[in-house]
């Protein structure tokens, strides 16, 4: 058995054991043990390469996390305190390799933004996996403990235009 590394190759590699698998039970009452044998076998088969298919997929998903993430090497957020949440405007300094043309190579450069909904994807994901300590405090008290959660009632109390009080207390 050869161990397939790719998802495609693994997908048609689950595909080929099922197919085995439907002509093998067809046989069983023909053949006898022999074939319950190799039904097993091939139970046995199928089973790993869902096993690894189902983690080359986590890695993928990982792989692909940290190829997004790699160039960055800092985020600050300076906050611009208005009379509540609502209003304190954050301005986002972010460093991430860029493309140099004069240097032919991606160097560190720093980024800017204001506020949490310009901020880039990867950088969003890069505040709130890799340096959630950054997330000012007063986001994080939304729902300590988990920055998803306290950007998402964030987020949702900017749409709306104030902070629901049972958000506070979640």
């Amino acid at each position: 058995m050869t161990q397939n590394t790719t998802l495609a190759d693994i997908a048609n590699e689950i595909e080929t054991y099922n197919a085995q698998l439907i002509k093998i039970n067809a046989l069983v009452e023909l053949i006898g043990k022999p074939a319950v044998l190799k039904a097993d076998e091939v139970v046995k088969a199928l089973n790993d390469a869902k096993d690894r298919f189902a983690d080359a997929l986590a890695n993928q998903g990982e792989v692909e996390r940290e190829e997004r993430l790699k160039n960055f090497t800092d985020i600050r957020i300076v906050a611009s305190p208005g009379n509540n949440l609502m209003n304190t405007a954050f301005t986002i300094y972010y460093t991430r390799k860029t493309w140099d043309n004069d240097a032919k190579e991606s160097l560190p450069k720093v980024h800017e933004c204001a506020g949490f909904s310009a901020l880039d994807e990867a950088a969003y994901e890069y505040l709130v996996t890799v340096k959630p300590q950054a997330i000012p405090t007063a986001i994080m008290e939304l729902a300590p403990g988990n920055p998803q959660d306290a950007f998402g009632l964030y987020f949702m109390a900017q749409k709306r235009g104030y902070l629901n009080g049972a958000a506070v207390a979640a």
